[in-house]
């Protein structure tokens, strides 16, 4: 059975970028089993990008709940586990990248942060002569935050719009028409819809892609021209 992030006894909270932090993980392994790792789509572009299959595969072969959550395997480990470590780490979530700290933002866009109980038999240590901020950027979560982000705030708009549509329904489709609930994590899906409405070369990197899907999120919540 696993448990969320959420569940980890948090030992404090309410601490900004300033606070004293510091981790050096030991590479026992103890973080990458019984948890529930919650993906966004870039997340899951980059950890596709990595194992050099689509977004569609990758939701497909190594997530659950449509994309949404990281598969597990069933002994409770990270199906990224290996022998040596964490098989994926260069390309890794930003739960990963944050333990034993998890970042909370509001929809006012307020950020703070809270520190984790270590697992049981963690051999990681901890140091006080470094802020949150600078393990933060040692940890290259910067990108990861950024793009936590925009997707948040998307799916918040979404659920509006979703709301406002069951309410006021209507027989015109919005003009991302292959954009779904159920879809709408699966980068290359989206992206390669919207390049072929448009006749748009589809573009390799995830950042380019990551762009167009955002685009195409937007479109769908706001559309600003019929096609």
């Amino acid at each position: 059975m696993t448990k969320s992030a959420m569940a980890i006894p948090v030992t404090r909270t309410g601490l900004d970028r300033s606070a004293p932090f510091g981790f050096t993980c030991k590479r026992c392994l103890q973080c990458c089993k019984n948890k529930k790792i919650q993906v966004n789509p870039y997340e899951i572009a980059r950890l596709a990008h990595h194992l050099g299959i689509s977004t569609t595969e990758f939701i497909e072969l190594c997530t659950v709940e449509n994309g949404s959550f990281l598969k597990f395997n069933d002994d409770g480990s990270c199906l990224f586990l290996g022998a040596d470590g964490c098989s994926v780490h260069s390309d890794r979530p930003l739960v990963c990248r944050l333990y034993p700290l998890a970042r909370h933002v509001n929809q006012k866009n307020e950020e703070w942060f809270s520190e984790l109980e270590p697992e049981a038999g963690c051999r990681g240590s901890y140091r006080t002569d470094e802020t949150i901020a600078g393990y933060l950027e040692g940890e290259n979560a910067p990108a990861y935050m950024q793009a936590a982000n925009i997707y948040l705030n998307l799916l918040w708009e979404m659920m509006s719009e979703l709301e406002t549509r069951q309410d006021e329904p209507s027989d015109e489709p919005p003009v991302e028409e292959n954009i779904t609930p159920e879809n709408w994590l699966d980068m290359h899906a989206v992206v390669t819809g919207y390049c072929l409405r448009r006749q748009l070369e589809i573009p390799r990197s995830v950042n380019e892609q990551m762009r167009l899907h955002v685009e195409a999120l937007q479109q769908w919540i706001k559309p600003t021209q019929k096609e």
